[in-house]
């Protein structure tokens, strides 16, 4: 199964020197410098459910979007080394937003969220999986995003708040990629983990 069949429909080849120099990416800085950082916009939501549906095991799972994504990328990249968004490394998690940002694949907004050029800020980072062979021509960062809406005061509501439908506000209030907008079950597993019954 590809990773886009899966659900995983963004994969941005990069060149690891991107990071190289950057203590927070030590692991990645060491041996073969092709890369691809894997993610996923709304389309994963579906494939997701239907998957879950028809495995037990995932659906007994307490993290199964976890899961789903670590057997697919597995599936696609078998034996390659993978650093996954969701896991800890050294006891802390890897900062993917940098990366992103560093390979071109997005610009950070004023929200420290990664702007992507089409889908905006709704879209996931999912891992980077370390290749062989040469790695792709380095691509420039994007130019710096400048928010142009309401993103920065609804950042300032969501950090005052207990409510999570504050923070899918401030995801919200970005002008770029609002067709691309997270169905509403899919927001409220991402900020609660409750699947809608």
């Amino acid at each position: 199964m590809l990773l886009a069949d899966a659900g995983f429909d963004i994969t941005h080849e990069l060149d690891l020197a991107v990071v190289v120099g950057d203590p927070a990416f030590a692991a990645l800085a060491h041996g073969p410098r092709r890369a691809v950082l894997v993610g996923n916009t709304r389309a994963l939501w579906p494939i997701f459910l239907a998957a879950r549906a028809a495995d037990p095991a995932l659906a007994a799972d307490p993290d199964p979007i976890e899961r789903y994504t670590e057997a697919a990328i597995a599936r696609a990249f078998p034996g390659a080394p993978v650093w996954f968004s969701h896991r800890r490394y050294a006891g802390v998690f890897l900062p993917f937003q940098r990366l992103a940002v560093a390979a071109g694949l997005g610009a950070l907004s004023p929200t420290q969220l990664v702007i992507h050029p089409i889908y905006g800020p709704w879209f996931a980072l999912r891992a980077v999986v370390v290749l062989d062979g040469d790695p792709p021509p380095r691509r420039p960062p994007l130019p710096a995003y400048h928010c142009t809406g309401t993103c920065e005061a609804k950042l300032a509501v969501a950090l005052a708040s207990t409510d999570w439908r504050a923070w899918v506000a401030v995801r919200e209030a970005c002008t770029v990629g609002r067709a691309f907008r997270y169905s509403d079950d899919q927001l409220a597993y991402h900020y609660t983990k409750a699947f809608a019954p």
